[in-house]
């Protein structure tokens, strides 16, 4: 069992090769095989841990002795959700990439296989300097997805998310640099650090919580580190809005997992997280009612979740992990639900050559099936029940209630503001106006299949929880 993990991330490395010998006509077959194999082996690799202790699922190799750094990844009850949400989702992104992709697709093929690779290291990394190490591939990858094939503005959405990145790696970087000197041991192990954070000095890990968290509310995003999203979804191709929603948003949310476990000082001051991630996702909901484009729309709901996760994680300190879990549930069922809503909104950029609400009309009169699987991508994002969002959300307030009382319940109100944007949104484009004419192109059966595919696990792991969840930490 220990082998299984490095496989995991190593598979699509693996997978490059036949890539660049058969060449771009059967790049799509590649990166969807890669990913069902990955699908499969996480599978596996969490019912074994299940089955027999997470403790029982873990790889280490010694790297480099003279600074007790080991290559070593684990799964635990946290990171196999998350495990889960990155191998399902590259399902979906690699079933409908070639829709969407339509030059240099070789090319396209290695970026995807490096990303996924690098989302599942992060997830699975056991130690800070190989999740630090894996954040900075993610963030160079997506750069190139989007100034690549992008949009109009393309160059101005990539500069701007890669300035943004590198202000939150370097934030990360000296954080890390600052826990490896300050333990005793001088280590990087997360589970050695989660352990023994006590022991690094309080001033220290104040210094260090204020980096960390200030890296991570750029990543998530929260207010008012949130401005590059808007425009790094608006222009980037479809399955690139997919990857940025989907994972590279849950790098910060699982950073600050972490960074509540490693450091203790982080308890008393997580009221007044509470409070900041409560009223960005607040603003944030009543900023995307504001919006004409339906990518900037959908991306500021993204915003709206984040802030609403990053308060369940902040109730965890106090109120056993109820919060901490379902966060970690909701990172997993929003990186789903958003990315069937970024899924036909670029479906519908490409059919209606562009993203304005008001020129996007009489979806459901032309594309009956798109639009039923957008309504059910919007019930998904908002948490009805028998769907993963109902569980993350539900467990979420439970546990904000629990350590903040009724205020831990004001982010309830994001919800309903998003929900009603999002239906706003599908009345306007989907009900309304006649038939399309003159289609720039037509939708192929590949996105339907890839909406499905995340919808189908969203009503699965709403109805069957279990699978995932380890209720004893409740």
């Amino acid at each position: 069992m220990s082998l299984i993990l490095p496989i995991i991330v190593l598979i699509p490395i693996v997978f490059l090769v036949p890539l660049a010998y058969l060449g771009r006509e059967h790049a799509g077959k590649i990166t969807i095989a890669c990913s069902i194999i990955v699908l499969l082996l996480s599978a596996f690799a969490i019912y074994s841990a299940k089955s027999s202790g997470y403790g029982s699922v873990s790889f280490s190799v010694l790297y480099i002795s003279q600074f007790n750094l080991s290559f070593n990844l684990a799964l635990t009850n946290i990171t196999a959700i998350l495990l889960a949400m990155t191998a399902i989702l590259f399902v979906a992104v690699s079933t409908v990439g070639y829709y969407f992709i339509r030059e240099r697709e070789q090319l396209y093929g290695s970026v995807l296989l490096i990303s996924e690779m690098s989302a599942l290291g992060i997830f699975l990394a056991g130690n800070l300097f190989l999740f630090y190490v894996f954040w900075e591939i993610t963030e160079v990858m997506m750069f190139f997805i989007i100034f690549i094939y992008g949009g109009y503005n393309k160059r101005y959405a990539s500069i701007k998310f890669i300035i943004y990145s590198i202000m939150s790696s370097l934030l990360l970087l000296i954080a890390i640099m600052l826990i490896y000197s300050a333990t005793p041991a001088h280590s990087f192990d997360i589970a050695y650090l989660i352990s023994n954070g006590s022991l690094i000095p309080q001033s220290t890990q104040i210094i260090v919580m204020v980096l960390l968290l200030l890296s991570f509310m750029i990543k998530m995003p929260i207010f008012p580190f949130h401005s590059w999203l808007p425009d790094a979804h608006t222009e980037a191709p479809t399955t690139g809005s997919m990857i940025l929603a989907g994972i590279l948003l849950k790098f910060g949310g699982y950073g600050l997992i972490l960074m509540f476990l490693m450091l203790p000082v982080a308890a008393t001051y997580a009221p007044y997280m509470a409070a900041i991630f409560a009223f960005s996702a607040i603003y944030s909901a009543i900023a995307g009612m504001r919006q004409t484009n339906m990518k900037k729309l959908i991306a500021y709901t993204s915003i709206t979740d984040m802030g609403i996760i990053g308060v369940g994680i902040a109730a965890s300190t106090s109120f056993n992990n109820i919060g901490l879990i379902g966060g970690t549930y909701a990172m997993m069922s929003h990186a789903l639900a958003i990315s069937i809503l970024f899924l036909i909104a670029g479906t519908m950029d490409e059919v209606y050559g562009t993203l304005e609400i008001s020129k996007i009309t009489g979806v459901m009169k032309s594309y009956p099936l798109m639009a039923y699987l957008f309504i059910a991508g919007v019930f998904a994002t908002i948490g009805i029940p028998l769907t993963a969002g109902f569980i993350g959300d539900v467990l979420i307030f439970i546990g904000a209630y629990g350590t903040f009382g009724a205020l831990g319940l004001i982010p309830i109100f994001g919800i309903m503001v998003i929900a009603a944007a999002l239906i706003w949104l599908f009345e306007r484009s989907f009900l309304k106006g006649e038939e399309a004419k003159n289609p720039y192109r037509d939708i192929d059966k590949r996105v339907p299949a890839g909406a499905i595919v995340l919808l189908a696990s969203l009503v699965v792991l709403g109805v069957l929880p279990f699978l995932l969840l380890n209720f004893s930490l409740l």
